[in-house]
């Protein structure tokens, strides 16, 4: 083919038809031209169909995300109402003036341990690369995914406050000894996990007053009575976000069926 237009192209040149000539070789540059703008643009549609493909396939990614978040969440939404039951039971036994030894104590102090959510975010971090995650159409599953992140950082916060407040607690009680012998008990039940008799009997025998560590220690009242407050907080927020997350894996759902 090549071979044909160049002897054309000779031919018109030996005859010395200028003006043909002229015609034709503009014609063959538009004939490249167009040729190179199709390529081009089949090109881009392949593009945009790998594009397109790949972003649909990152959007499952989100959708497990999303699902594991709500798992996680009703876990630690479950470990949060036994920690604030705990804490309550610490706090009416102090209100009613019950002793409670020192298993008990151990047992229903978990509000000093520390807890967090930590948000799956794999899924929303490849779809926010993607151009198509700036377009028009996805405009109402971007704003619930803002959302989403918004609640997150309101979990963030209060958790947060929370782990500070314990920490801050902790720090005060360290000083004037209050809380050294519930420190010395949890080291002691950590190693009878070695199945030590002798330490066995110390667990057995150890004692912890719970007038001094609970009823007449303001600031241990008020780490229970704020952790209380704060978890309340933090479990209506874990509602919140499920819910946003259920609202969001919706949308995105029928984003996927639509396509």
């Amino acid at each position: 083919m090549i071979k044909f237009f160049r002897k054309i192209r000779q031919q018109l040149a030996y005859d010395n038809h200028l003006g043909k000539y002229m015609r034709y070789a503009i014609g063959e540059i538009l004939l490249v031209i167009i040729g190179i703008l199709l390529a081009l643009q089949i090109n881009n549609s392949n593009r945009e169909r790998i594009e397109k493909k790949t972003f649909r396939n990152n959007l499952q990614f989100v959708l497990e995300d999303l699902k594991q978040d709500k798992t996680d969440l009703l876990n630690l939404q479950k470990e949060r109402q036994r920690v604030w039951d705990k804490a309550n039971t610490m706090l009416r036994a102090a209100k009613e003036k019950r002793i409670l030894s020192t298993l008990e104590i151990y047992q229903n102090s978990e509000i000093m341990l520390w807890k967090s959510f930590e948000m799956n975010a794999s899924g929303l971090e490849r779809i926010q690369s993607s151009q198509l995650y700036e377009s028009i159409e996805f405009e109402p599953i971007r704003k619930k995914i803002r959302q989403y992140l918004v609640v997150y950082k309101e979990i963030q916060g209060l958790e947060k406050k929370l782990n500070e407040s314990v920490e801050q607690m902790e720090i005060t009680m360290s000083k004037d000894g209050s809380i050294l012998e519930l420190y010395e008990f949890t080291n002691l039940v950590f190693q009878a996990e070695e199945i030590n008799e002798e330490i066995k009997a110390q667990i057995e025998n150890y004692h912890i007053d719970f007038n001094t560590f609970m009823i007449d220690n303001p600031p241990m009242l008020a780490l229970f009575e704020r952790g209380k407050l704060i978890t309340n907080g933090i479990m209506k927020t874990y509602d919140y976000h499920i819910e946003v997350g259920e609202e969001l894996h919706e949308s995105i759902t029928n984003y996927l069926n639509s396509k």
